[in-house]
């Protein structure tokens, strides 16, 4: 082929409509892997202006109103933790810089995202990670204030520390609203679930909690209940985002198709009663109460998916209909194993029950995300110049 003869890719108008590719703008074409992957660079670099520009302003506005604080209170030297320190401060403006990035990027960005968000899923969104924003901020300062016990800084110091840790996390979280979709959420979910859960087990300050149950890690006699409980809270709203989005994508409403809108339903509540389950800790009183109630609502409801999940999915696989009654098969036989022959403790029951119910919840969420956001392919026809464009 000559050096200077050009070629060219056509993309059907659909695909290209989709890419949200316009008429003589400039898209790169990357080539890695053995696959062709079509960026925006202008955008990108303007994306990545705007996140730079906001971890300044937030670093410094927030260094400045602690500085200013830290003189109004007349705190000479800021602790590390506690009332009015570094990781509290830290905490506060980061959660609220954080959130406040995070939902500008997705309303600015939610036409160009490959999943249309509507704005139930951006304030749900905004709210989960601003819990997980919370949760990591404080458990890094759980850690650091163990590593430096007693530290009090001085007031500059305190002040350029606490904006540092607001603009990283304020990039952070805007970063991730930028990048955002299925795949993404997904990933969070089940890495904040067993991550959230592996610390509280590793910081609950209680080495023989297991002998009680699972719940004992979210109640008063534990010093990070706190940890687990937002675990479950935060897995619960970016559960309902991500059911209430597929359902919506594949039109289940009550009129349209009655089993998927059933399916939407116990999805629903699913993800509704394990945020319940971390919001009413097992703590002695109605608490406890409440509690139990939503933790036995929650298995019933995956009991009733599983065993319903061919009449709720008719066109689903074989493969995915026979890894459903086999996980359902399993939670019974763990049941029985633990109720009648007591092979299991209670907490071994819980984890083995746990990790069962949610890889098959993972399972359906995937599965039905092949559902509603197909991914989208077309034969593409390399010409040369000489050749008509038609």
């Amino acid at each position: 082929m000559p050096t200077n003869e050009k070629l060219y890719i056509e993309i059907p108008d659909t695909v290209a409509k989709q890419g949200h590719f316009k008429k003589d703008a400039h898209i790169t074409a990357v080539y890695a892997d053995g696959k062709i992957t079509f960026e925006n660079i202008a955008r990108d670099h303007h994306d990545e202006r705007v996140l730079i520009r906001y971890f300044t302003i937030t670093a410094i506005l927030s260094g400045l109103l602690a500085l200013v604080n830290f003189f109004v209170q007349q705190t000479p030297n800021v602790p590390l933790s506690g009332a009015n320190s570094v990781a509290q401060i830290s905490i506060y403006f980061s959660v609220f810089f954080g959130c406040l990035g995070f939902l500008y990027t997705l309303i600015k960005n939610r036409a160009q995202q490959q999943w249309v968000l509507r704005w139930r899923h951006i304030f749900n969104l905004t709210l989960a990670y601003g819990i997980l924003c919370f949760a990591v901020v404080a458990i890094f300062f759980r850690i650091f204030s163990q590593a430096f016990i007693g530290l009090h800084l001085d007031q500059y110091t305190a002040a350029i520390i606490i904006g540092l840790i607001v603009g990283i996390n304020a990039y952070a979280l805007m970063l991730a609203a930028r990048n955002i979709n299925f795949s993404t959420i997904t990933a969070v979910l089940i890495a904040t679930l067993f991550g959230g859960i592996l610390f509280s087990m590793l910081t609950s300050g209680q080495p023989d909690w297991w002998q009680f149950n699972f719940s004992y890690l979210g109640t008063q006699h534990v010093e990070n209940a706190m940890y687990f409980n937002f675990t479950l809270i935060f897995s619960g709203l970016t559960m309902l985002t991500l059911v209430d989005y597929l359902f919506t994508s594949l039109d289940a409403s009550f009129t349209h198709n009655r089993r998927l809108f059933a399916l939407r339903i116990l999805f629903s509540m699913l993800a509704i009663t394990l945020g319940g389950v971390g919001l009413f800790p097992n703590n002695p009183g109605w608490t406890h109460t409440v509690h139990d109630y939503f933790a036995q609502t929650l298995v019933v409801i995956i009991l009733l998916m599983i065993i319903g999940i061919k009449w709720f999915l008719p066109k689903a696989g074989t493969e995915f209909i026979y890894i459903s009654y086999a996980i359902g098969a399993s939670l019974v036989v763990v049941t029985i194993l633990f109720q009648h022959f007591h092979l299991l403790s209670l907490t071994g029951f819980e984890i083995v029950a746990c990790a069962l119910a949610f890889f098959w919840l993972i399972l359906l969420l995937t599965h039905l995300s092949s559902i509603a956001l197909p991914s989208s392919s077309f034969k593409a026809e390399v010409i040369t110049l000489n050749q008509e464009i038609n």
